[in-house]
């Protein structure tokens, strides 16, 4: 008797193959697709039998030169990181010193508004002694001047003008 679990494995496994058979099945009906596979299962073919017989002519040779191939390969990928690397390490610290920067800049805006704040308040108390001064001198103008009195007088000369007929 099979087990629960071993039922459901060969159910499964007949589901994804069955898949696969399908999916084959649909590529293969459409003639550009057929074409595409022979041409791509073909070059494989061939890749994989020249691959073959350059490691049955010579073993050690074509091991050394995938082996270089492997090296190069691990050799360009450490200086690209490194490059990156140098490239993260410059612009963090280019950024770094950019952010001490309009912090410092920032800072003195602030001090500067501040002084300027000071710098106001001691214009607006002078313009306000000033404002002062002036109501202070117009009450003086007031209690000096003859018209304060209530005396009024007349003029010394009479600018009347007056029409005369012409004959």
């Amino acid at each position: 008797m099979e087990t629960t679990l071993q039922k459901q494995k060969k159910a499964k496994t007949g589901l994804i193959v069955a898949g696969v058979l399908a999916s084959t099945s649909l590529i293969l009906l459409n003639s550009n697709a057929r074409t595409k596979v022979k041409d791509t299962s073909k070059s494989m073919k061939d890749s994989v039998n020249k691959y073959t017989a350059s490691i049955k002519e010579d073993p050690n040779g074509t091991k050394e030169a995938l082996i270089t191939r492997v090296q190069n390969a691990t050799e360009i990928s450490k200086e690209a990181i490194n490059k990156i690397q140098a490239i993260l390490d410059t612009q963090a610290k280019e950024m770094k010193d950019t952010t001490k920067k309009i912090a410092d800049d920032s800072k003195e805006v602030v001090s500067s508004a501040k002084d300027a704040k000071g710098d106001i308040k001691d214009v607006k108390d002078k313009a306000l002694e000033a404002k002062n001064e002036l109501l202070s001198a117009k009450e003086d103008v007031k209690s000096t001047s003859p018209s304060s009195k209530n005396s009024k007088s007349k003029p010394t000369t009479d600018h009347t003008i007056t029409s005369t007929p012409v004959n």
